[in-house]
């Protein structure tokens, strides 16, 4: 029998698309079953985690998700390795299977670690390859679309942050929350305090974010609105990290660490995981996540996308 991650993937890679509150609540009845100890944020994160790894995109604005596309990449500078990620069908499982049984490429299954408390993902599927030609010619074969290297060219396309749409202030009287930097949560205030990221529920019941700062109410969402928050300050915030690997000729490759409280936006997270093809490692003593394999270069540019200065860790 499958595993909870893969016949989650399975479920949305045939539904294709749909709307989030039908999905949560699909994922949570199927992951229950399986997996007693979640949490009810799981499915949340879960989400969030399928998004990074490209099985999915999500319009949180719209509240609509749909599957992405199967696709083969490159992992950079990874000894030729590639990620086959993307929807999962049947029909594509039999696929690959199909081509694994005729000797057309050696696929390896590896798996991100996640606490009891979470949902598991489905496992990665890592391909390994002796030249680019080769590799592009079997994905044409297998009928997906290959792309060299995202994690190398999402990073150069990182878009600054941008302030959001303007909107109008909070109703007054209504619930509203502020997002507390310290504590890494939204705390209930009677009314606005000076600009930050708040967070509020909309006459149509949708729950959205706004950035108070200069005086304008601009919509966000919760990722950029930290990271605008975060730009206002008078020094670079210490949030993002980076250490280098210490084996020889991989100096200019390590971990990108990012502290809890301070979530990548979807896109800069997506360029992180791409880098090795797994979820991001949770360290719960030192309140972070850990990305591995990603370039000096990449790190570098997802903390100027965002406004921050990277430093760096030797430790």
């Amino acid at each position: 029998m499958a595993d909870t991650g893969s016949l989650l993937l399975r479920w949305l890679s045939e539904q294709g698309a749909g709307t989030l509150s039908d999905v949560k609540q699909g994922i949570w009845w199927l992951a229950v079953k399986h997996c007693p100890d979640i949490e009810p944020g799981a499915p949340g994160r879960w989400l969030r985690d399928a998004v990074s790894l490209a099985y999915i995109d999500i319009d949180w604005r719209n509240r609509r998700w749909c599957a992405a596309p199967p696709v083969l990449t490159r992992l950079p500078h990874a000894r030729g390795l590639a990620v086959l990620t993307g929807s999962r069908t049947a029909a594509f499982d039999a696929r690959v299977a199909q081509a694994m049984e005729d000797g057309l490429l050696e696929l390896f299954r590896v798996s991100s670690i996640r606490p009891p408390t979470d949902i598991p993902l489905p496992a990665s599927l890592i391909v390994q390859f002796d030249d680019e030609s080769g590799i592009a010619s079997w994905a044409v074969e297998l009928g997906v679309s290959y792309t060299p290297c995202f994690a190398l060219q999402g990073a150069s396309l990182l878009p600054p942050l941008s302030p959001g749409a303007p909107t109008s202030a909070p109703e007054f009287g209504k619930p509203l929350e502020q997002y507390d930097f310290a504590r890494g949560e939204y705390r209930l205030v009677p009314r606005p305090h000076g600009e930050g990221l708040y967070r509020l529920k909309r006459r149509d019941g949708k729950r959205v974010c706004q950035v108070l700062r200069d005086g304008e109410w601009h919509e966000t969402s919760h990722e950029q609105g930290v990271y605008r928050v975060l730009e206002t300050r008078s020094r670079a915030a210490d949030v993002l990290r980076w250490r280098p690997e210490k084996g020889s000729g991989r100096e200019r490759f390590g971990t990108l660490f990012v502290d809890w409280g301070y979530p990548l936006p979807d896109l800069h997270r997506r360029v992180a995981v791409m880098c090795c093809g797994l979820a991001p490692r949770i360290n719960a003593q030192a309140e972070n996540l850990a990305y591995d394999n990603v370039p000096y270069a990449v790190a570098v540019r997802i903390s100027q996308s965002l406004g921050q200065q990277l430093r760096e860790n030797h430790e």
